[in-house]
């Protein structure tokens, strides 16, 4: 589906298939600290924009007053140009905003799961990497199996090249094709996703 409407990502967009794809707080909060510094450099360029567009406005000014017809003309244009794309601007400010907003809100309510929280940002970031890895890998694994009853070679490569696939990654993978064998596929696929459920009284378009 595409519909951004203004926006990078809609707060349905975030809450499930951005913060959904995590799998520790940490993570998460990772993920919405790139979305966070995205907006807001978004909203600094657009402030730039429009003192540049000032400018404009005043050479634009400048132009429509001089003797020569093309001058007046290119000066005209600049004026219609911008008054054109005007609203769209706006919208796309405001959207922003809004969407930053929602990100912080986002910051806010995973704040309290985090394991590295008492970490500077980036220190923290690092941190969350072996278990965050870990677990995607797994889920990885488990949606081949799942989807096609095997797990292709090179993903079998990169779990193993990963510190925990003999303590925690391989009995997992077993774990999950023991309840395949057995049927219970729906235990799987079922799983809950607790940072999502973390933000679903956040998200407008989700049931509180």
């Amino acid at each position: 589906m595409h519909a951004k409407t203004n926006r990078q990502n809609h707060d349905f967009q975030i809450v499930h298939f951005l913060v959904g794809a995590c799998h520790t707080a940490d993570g998460a909060y990772a993920l919405l600290c790139d979305l966070r510094d995205d907006r807001a450099d978004a909203l600094k360029q657009a402030e730039a924009a429009r003192l540049r567009e000032q400018a404009k406005i005043i050479r634009a000014q400048r132009r429509i007053a001089s003797d020569d017809k093309a001058e007046r003309l290119e000066g005209e244009a600049d004026l219609a140009e911008i008054a054109g794309f005007a609203a769209t601007v706006a919208k796309n400010i405001a959207a922003a905003k809004e969407e930053l907003a929602f990100i912080q809100d986002c910051m806010k309510r995973i704040q309290p799961y985090r394991a590295f929280a008492h970490l500077p940002d980036a220190e923290a970031h690092e941190a969350c990497q072996r278990e965050e890895w870990r677990l995607e890998l797994v889920a990885r694994a488990q949606n081949y199996l799942l989807t096609t009853g095997s797990i292709p070679p090179d993903h079998f490569a990169t779990m193993r090249q990963h510190p925990d696939f003999g303590a925690s990654i391989l009995p997992t993978i077993h774990q999950t094709k023991a309840l395949m064998a057995e049927g219970k596929t729906d235990a799987l696929l079922a799983a809950p996703r607790p940072l999502a459920t973390l933000l679903i009284g956040a998200d407008p378009c989700s049931p509180v």
